[in-house]
């Protein structure tokens, strides 16, 4: 038994840096993203023009570098019949204006970096109080702990929110796992946990809407897990499966409210095939596939749509806070007892 302690073990202190997060109403939210979107408007623009200048500046100055070597060329090769010289006149017409092409283009990467560094975070906080880290995740011996996660050689995570909602740890990211050498992800999508502050139920459960990774995986890691059966008054929960370690346990914990949650979450993102595992007592792991970069900016020649994806990362995140706030009402279910 104390193997199994240890397979589920997570230190708390893997998971820190959060601040308290809080629901936005419409009106606040709306005038935050307002100012953020127009900050990263005049962003745009300036960085569109400096890009504009330097493209100009390029054209003209490789055209007449290309029209000078053109002439050195001609003069030593044709009349002084010098071909080293008539080569050296075009080493400056190619190497000066590849090198500034790579000038010309930095604006573009100084947008992408400034959209990432200054506006996602204000965006996030924008979200209620969240802190947003480019290059964050979670813990790659945690997902590993979940029974969940597709077999895998590289894991990647980026474009990370943390904060902590009613003294429940949040964070979720951005996550890709690669196998070998194909450039292909096993997974793509958004990876999300949560940490309540005391135990809130009891042993391993799995719910999970992808069936295809249900029927691999019952006889094989899930082996030592059962399926459950939990009657739902509503058919269209019926989408999702559920095995566990405690099925009794299990009963209690997954319910219409619950399963209602869940897949509200999952049709917000499209219909995902969203699996939630509940763990140790008070970790709920969420693994829900999505293709795209969800959090990338939009092409610096567009206007900014910042505030339109602001807007669905909003009714994201309202759908993960709404599962912290069932188990404050089994908590008080369980004190009422």
């Amino acid at each position: 038994m104390a193997d199994k302690k240890d397979e589920y073990e997570i230190k708390p202190s893997q998971i820190t840096d959060l601040a308290a997060i809080h629901r936005v109403d419409e009106s606040r939210f709306t005038a935050a993203m307002d100012e953020v979107v127009k900050e990263s408007e005049n962003m745009r623009l300036r960085y569109m023009r400096q890009h504009g200048s330097r493209a100009f500046l390029t054209m003209s100055f490789g055209l007449a570098l290309a029209l000078a070597g053109a002439c050195g060329f001609g003069w030593y090769f044709l009349v002084e019949m010098n071909l080293a010289m008539a080569a050296l006149c075009m080493v400056p017409a190619l190497l000066v204006p590849f090198l500034m092409h790579s000038w010309s283009e930095a604006p573009i990467k100084h947008y992408i970096r400034d959209y990432k560094k200054i506006f996602m975070p204000k965006m996030a906080a924008a979200l209620g109080g969240f802190k947003f880290y480019p290059s964050r995740g979670i813990p790659r011996d945690v997902i590993g702990k979940t029974g969940v996660v597709p077999a895998h050689d590289y894991y990647k995570a980026e474009d990370c929110f943390m904060g902590s909602y009613k003294g429940a740890k949040v964070i979720f990211s951005e996550a890709s796992l690669r196998s070998g050498r194909s450039t292909e992800p096993v997974f793509h999508g958004l990876f999300v946990m949560l940490e309540t502050p005391n135990k809130v139920f009891e042993g391993h459960t799995i719910v999970t809407a992808d069936r295809a990774m249900a029927k691999r995986s019952a006889s094989t890691r899930w082996s030592r897990l059962s399926q459950v059966h939990v009657k739902v008054s509503n058919p269209e929960l019926e989408r999702f499966v559920v095995f566990s370690d405690k099925p009794e346990d299990a009963m209690l914990l997954v319910g219409d409210k619950l399963l209602k949650e869940l897949s509200d979450a999952a049709d917000i993102f499209g219909k995902a095939d969203l699996t939630a595992v509940f763990f140790r007592g008070k970790y709920v792991f969420m693994m829900i596939p999505h293709k795209g970069d969800m959090f990338e900016p939009s092409s610096m020649f567009m206007p900014v749509s910042t505030k339109q994806h602001a807007t669905q990362c909003k009714r994201e995140i309202e759908r993960i806070l709404e599962i912290i706030d069932i188990f404050d009402i089994y908590k008080a279910s369980a004190t009422a007892l």
